[in-house]
Formats: structure tokens, C-alpha cells, sequence
């Protein structure tokens, strides 16, 4: 079983919470200058900063580093224009067993035949792929990703110089992984 967020979600999440934290600490201070209740206030602030340290010790201790690469803002929202149907998935399931298995697996737990020579290794697509948007996923496969040995799959094939992989074989490719993600692919 592996943990359901990462270790940047937690710290995410802990962002929000300080946020919330510098807020409600704010409140108190004008509250206690003012010579008005702020004990209130003042429990929110520690519950919120005990909710921070909780987040931030589980981030560090128990939930898995899965570094992101940088994806352009606008790469965030791009949505997959295929249908999400049977017919999608198998297309999507046939193009990444020719093209992808071989690094993460036939499953996506990144433990293909070419895994283990790989530095980093591949990502476990079973744990990263619900923690994006389709869009980044997109942009990824599309792109590659920096030092890793993720090629980019909308460069052209020399050979033909058309691209290794179209949009639509790409977005085909995401709508399988989710769905072997949420354990649908059959």
C-alpha cells in the first residue's frame, strides 16, 4: 500500500495552515491590544500550528518524495479531449505497452526491464498520476522531463520527422494510466 499524498502535498497543505495560523494570530494580537477576548484567537493560532508540525513530521517521516518537474501555468489546464470510454483506455493500454513498459512496467510501478539501469529510475505511475492534472501529465509526456531519461514524445522521429507520438496518442496514453490508476483498466 502506499501512502495517499506526497510529501509536497503535506507541505502544501502546511503553507495553507500557516497562512490561516499568521491570520487568526493577527486577530488575536489586535484583539489583546485592543483589551478585548482574544484567547479565542489564540487557541486557533496553536491549533493551527499543531496541525502544521502534524503535516510537516508526516511530509518528512512517512510520505514518499515524488519531486514534480516545472510545468508552464497554463499547461495546468489543459483537459484530455478524448472520450473516457473502454475503447480510449485500449488504445491508450496498446500505446503505452509498445512505448512505455519498458521503463515503467506493465503495471506503471516504474519497475520496467530498462528500470533498473535508469538514474533516477522511472516514477510509479500508480501513485504520481492522480496527483496531477491531465494537463501536466500531458506536458510531460509531450516535453520529457529534465534529467531524467523521460524522452519527449511529441519531438519528431528522424526517420519520418513526424512526431514519436500525436496529441491524440498522448492524451489516450493518460486516459489508460488513469484509469490503471483507479484500478479500471482491465
Amino acid at each position: 500500500m502506499t501512502f495517499p499524498i506526497s510529501r509536497q502535498g503535506l507541505e502544501q497543505i502546511a503553507i495553507a495552515l500557516a497562512v490561516g495560523a499568521a491570520v487568526f494570530g493577527l486577530f488575536a494580537l489586535v484583539r489583546w491590544r485592543r483589551g478585548g477576548e482574544w484567547q479565542r484567537f489564540g487557541q486557533s493560532t496553536g491549533f493551527l500550528g499543531v496541525l502544521i508540525v502534524v503535516s510537516l513530521g508526516i511530509g518528512y517521516t512517512i510520505a514518499p518524495n515524488i519531486p514534480t518537474p516545472a510545468v508552464p501555468f497554463t499547461a495546468r489546464f489543459a483537459q484530455n479531449p478524448t472520450p473516457d470510454d473502454p475503447g480510449t483506455v485500449a488504445f491508450g493500454r496498446a500505446l503505452y505497452q509498445a512505448n512505455c513498459a519498458v521503463c515503467h512496467g506493465a503495471q506503471g510501478k516504474g519497475d520496467g526491464p530498462a528500470a533498473f539501469t535508469l538514474q533516477p529510475p522511472p516514477f510509479n505511475l500508480q501513485v504520481h498520476v492522480p496527483q496531477h492534472a491531465p494537463g501536466e501529465l500531458f506536458y510531460w509526456i509531450g516535453n520529457g522531463i529534465p534529467f531524467t531519461a523521460m524522452p519527449a514524445w511529441s519531438a519528431p522521429d528522424p526517420d519520418t520527422g513526424k512526431p514519436k507520438l500525436t496529441e491524440t496518442e498522448r492524451w489516450e496514453i493518460i486516459r489508460y494510466l488513469q484509469a490503471l490508476a483507479a484500478g479500471t483498466a482491465n
